[in-house]
């Protein structure tokens, strides 16, 4: 008789319920998980504390926190990494008291950092009844493979290179939506501008989603002021570069981070 196989665990920073502040579904109830890690160092991060390449060699927080009662932050304490027994338990014990959740949204840092524990995660978290939301980088496409059977909603960024102030990844992004909508998951991209975005960058994003899937929705998200990132971008930009990108697709739309508006989590 053999031992049963150690659980998997992950490096979560919160659980929490509130509403979604971003994109098409903002006002929505959600049941969030933020994982610690990010491959990515965008200059506009609002979670800066995920953010790998910003944090020591090898670390990981050394605890999770959760939120007991949502907006009463309320908060107790479990270590880290969690496994996913633990933190199903948790989703299960949010979502009964809580709830109905629109959907459970797998955030960071980058979710998709930890593929293995996402692909034991997603189908529990659909046997319990429950949607499945992934915000992410939207370039890691090879990590997204094992979990489309299971995932409901992307929320993909297209990472402009003028604003995060690092490398593009057009082509990771092109590969990443055409799995999305091969898979029928329901998809779409958001682009954080600043007062410092290059026209040339969105065009770039417009032709990732125009020669892949032209139907996509595209967000033009105005950076909220955080840190050393404060050149939020001028109402004129926003809608100059709304019309640019109606030139080439048709669903563009200006939607900021609300929740921070409305000091949620």
């Amino acid at each position: 008789m053999t031992d049963n196989p150690p659980s998997l665990t992950a490096p979560i920073t919160e659980i929490f319920s509130s509403v979604q502040g971003e994109g098409p579904c903002v006002g929505a109830r959600q049941l969030f998980v933020r994982f610690y890690g990010c491959h990515r160092r965008c200059a506009f991060c609002d979670s800066p504390e995920t953010v790998t390449a910003w944090q020591p060699p090898g670390y990981q927080p050394p605890r999770c926190r959760v939120e007991q009662t949502p907006g009463r932050r309320d908060f107790i304490e479990m270590p880290n990494p969690l496994p996913v027994e633990t933190l199903l338990d948790w989703i299960r014990a949010l979502d009964r008291q809580f709830g109905p959740h629109h959907a459970v949204s797998l955030t960071g840092g980058e979710p998709l950092l930890y593929p293995d524990y996402l692909r034991a995660l997603l189908p529990r978290i659909e046997h319990f009844g429950l949607k499945t939301y992934l915000e992410t980088a939207g370039d890691l496409y090879t990590q997204l493979d094992a979990l489309l059977p299971w995932l409901d909603f992307a929320a993909m960024d297209i990472k402009l290179p003028s604003v995060t102030l690092n490398e593009a990844a057009w082509g990771g992004h092109r590969k990443f939506l055409a799995r999305c909508v091969e898979n029928e998951v329901d998809v779409f991209a958001k682009a954080v501008v600043s007062a410092d975005t290059d026209p040339a960058d969105l065009d770039a994003a417009c032709a990732v989603i125009r020669d892949v899937a032209p139907q996509t929705m595209l967000i033009l998200q105005p950076m909220t002021p955080f840190g050393e990132a404060r050149r939020a971008p001028a109402p004129h930009q926003l809608l100059d570069w709304q019309a640019r990108c109606l030139a080439h697709i048709p669903n563009v739309r200006v939607i900021p981070q609300t929740h921070k508006m409305m000091n949620q989590l």
